[in-house]
């Protein structure tokens, strides 16, 4: 084991192994490779395989160990969650996972399972050259794959006053959203926001400094709605729930662990609406639903005081019926 996974601890790493078993003999997707965690978990619970994915290649050297442990088990590519469907119809994986299809345009292949963990590791929040943390200074870059052009200090220094606003309010569900972007205009002005240090300053001019440890820094709304902007994160969230589901053999399921209100409600909200019956043009059912949405699981009190990151997880499971 390497010390890059011996720091690395999943959230909820028991109840989404529990979500999935028994796993003897099943073939999962990890959409977010990450420390490698959870894709360790489920190859040393029984899985068949599991094909793991990340758009930071550094997440992939750094888990590169799993393929040398595990062998043809593991297959790890470089790809977002949103593009789960193309990875599994893709020319590399087509023979093995669907069984001998050959050609242009096969349907993307079923799995019994598919994970999406949407947390960051330490690795990643601790690298101080993503701008990422309030908590260490670098470029105001946060952008998480190469395929994101503009970065933070891009939309910091370019967005209307109005936009930024809508930024921080939506995104990062700033209470002084107004405030602090008619602050942030005023400041590029003078000198454009290029450090994680730039953006934790205009934090401070719309809240003094008198926050206790007890009580999370308003800077980690800011910085959060800096970067789900940036990723477009909730439109490749919504974009994959739906194209993940319908990847799923009948019996598979889809574990989602979500860590802010805002990912919490897109994924909620997606799950009930693949859980619908199709009806007719008079109400009546014309095909049951293909879903079912299991009940929600948080953290235990014991893995909270273990790895407090896990306070705010959330998993949610849906099951394909048909």
């Amino acid at each position: 084991m390497t010390d890059a996974m011996t720091v690395h601890v999943p959230v909820l790493f028991d109840e989404v192994m529990s979500a999935f078993a028994p796993l003897q003999g099943k073939r999962l997707v990890d959409g977010t490779l990450g420390g490698g965690g959870h894709t360790r978990g489920l190859l040393e619970h029984g899985a068949a395989d599991v094909i793991a994915l990340d758009w930071d290649s550094a997440a992939l050297v750094r888990c590169a160990h799993l393929v040398e442990e595990f062998g043809e088990k593991v297959h790890l590519v470089r790809a977002a969650y949103d593009t789960i469907p193309e990875v599994l119809a893709g020319p590399v994986l087509e023979k093995e996972i669907n069984n001998g299809r050959n050609g242009v345009g096969a349907l993307p292949a079923k799995v019994d399972g598919i994970l999406l963990d949407l947390g960051f590791s330490s690795d990643q929040l601790d690298d101080a050259k993503r701008g990422l943390s309030y908590h260490h200074d670098g470029p105001l870059d946060m952008r998480l794959g190469t395929h994101v052009k503009k970065t933070a200090a891009d939309l910091l220094n370019s967005l209307r006053e109005e936009e930024l606003a809508d930024v921080f309010y939506v995104y990062g569900e700033e209470p002084k959203s107004r405030v602090m972007a008619r602050i942030a205009v005023k400041t590029r002005k003078e000198i454009p926001f290029a450090t994680t240090k730039d953006l934790f300053r205009l934090v401070e001019q719309v809240y003094p400094p008198k926050f206790g440890l007890k009580r999370a820094h308003p800077a980690a709304r800011v910085f959060q709605a800096l970067r789900v902007a940036v990723n477009d994160e909730l439109a490749v969230l919504e974009r994959a729930l739906p194209a993940a589901a319908h990847c799923l053999k009948v019996g598979g399921k889809l574990a989602v662990i979500s860590f802010q209100p805002l990912e919490e409600r897109a994924v909620k909200a997606a799950f009930r609406r693949l859980c619908e019956d199709e009806l007719d043009v008079i109400g009546r059912v014309k095909t049951p639903a293909k879903f079912k949405m299991g009940r929600k699981v948080t953290p235990t009190e014991a893995e909270i005081e273990r790895n407090p990151r896990a306070r705010s997880a959330i998993l949610r499971t849906l099951e394909r019926l048909g």
